[in-house]
């Protein structure tokens, strides 16, 4: 079980930084389209681009995937550990 666990702790670490990298490119178009929406005075659109930015940003959704690895590399310590 520990084998699996190494294995798929860093297959899911190369795929975070995969989709972080992608999620990045993202929230920089979200970003700019929300800079373009309050130039235009369409502010509630430029909150919703925001808060989509903050979202898909490295403290966003990325931070839970990173929190679901902490998890497993804890478990698969505390099964080396036994």
């Amino acid at each position: 079980i520990s084998l699996v666990l190494s294995i798929l702790t860093a297959f899911l670490t190369f795929l975070l930084g995969i989709g972080t990298a992608l999620l990045y490119l993202l929230m920089m178009f979200c970003i700019f389209g929300a800079i373009a929406s309050f130039l235009q005075k369409e502010v509630t659109i430029g909150i919703e681009a925001l808060i989509l930015g903050f979202l898909l940003s490295p403290y966003g959704i990325p931070m839970v995937g990173a929190a679901v690895i902490a998890f497993l590399q804890g478990i698969n310590e505390a099964i080396k550990s036994i």
